[in-house]
């Protein structure tokens, strides 16, 4: 009987530490999603430093982490600082293998296997023939798997966007994915504290402008900002630009 108590007392002290742990995880998404709209990449980068410590075990938790380190990245790369990038982009590459390991039919981590060969293209040129087809492999697989993975269906656009049109990119193709994948996190209810979220409406808002559809890349942006206000990105640079644009 006790040693049965024993036990029991055992299971009960693992799932508490499992659930205190997702908790943690979980409790992370608020602080992201205010970083991002702040621009303040800083705390971004020490939400990962966090969470590294905690060592994530669970699938979902590793595809949370996975995913700060992919907002971190393309940050990264954004703003020219290539050696850094580097790093962040070799750890995310470990735990993504480490869910294709356990989980090889994972379509988000497939389609961010496909947006991490991506970052590399965008390290260093001269690799976009050699990593392009890997990238959209996974990209594909991720899409195969699930068609309706929002993560997938971004990470594709994305290469349509990035690709020269003389290689297959189709900007406008790339819109349709882009509000597809928009209009999937709207119906799933996904879009508190989805810095995510934020992300897809405003790419799909560059977009529009980059094909020169003003009106409807000003309707988009004045939609971010009734969802979000204060989003400085859009509020104080890329809405006050396309309405100078547009004079």
């Amino acid at each position: 009987m006790k040693q049965n108590i024993r036990i029991l007392i055992s299971m009960f002290t693992s799932l508490l530490i499992v659930c205190q742990l997702a908790n943690a995880q979980s409790d992370y998404k608020p602080i992201i999603y205010n970083a991002y709209i702040n621009g303040n990449m800083t705390k971004w980068g020490s939400v990962i430093a966090a969470i590294e410590k905690q060592n994530p075990q669970t699938t979902d938790a590793k595809l949370e982490l996975i995913s700060y380190y992919y907002g971190y990245t393309a940050f990264l790369i954004g703003t020219k600082k290539y050696e850094t990038a580097a790093k962040y982009l070799e750890r995310g590459d470990k735990h993504i293998d480490e869910v294709l390991k356990s989980s090889p039919k994972n379509a988000t981590a497939h389609a961010f296997k496909g947006s991490f060969i991506g970052f590399r293209i965008g390290l260093s040129k001269f690799k976009a023939i050699a990593l392009g087809p890997e990238s959209n492999r996974h990209v594909k697989m991720a899409l195969e798997i699930d068609p309706q993975n929002i993560q997938g269906i971004v990470d594709n656009a994305n290469s349509l966007y990035h690709t020269p049109k003389l290689f297959g990119g189709n900007k406008k193709e790339a819109l349709l994915l882009f509000r597809k994948a928009m209009l999937l996190v709207e119906k799933s209810g996904n879009t508190h504290n989805n810095w995510f979220y934020l992300n897809i409406l405003t790419l799909t808002a560059q977009t529009y402008e980059s094909l020169e559809q003003y009106s409807q890349a000003k309707a988009q942006y004045e939609k971010i900002l009734r969802f979000e206000p204060e989003y400085k990105w859009v509020k104080n640079e890329l809405y006050p630009a396309l309405l100078n644009k547009m004079k």
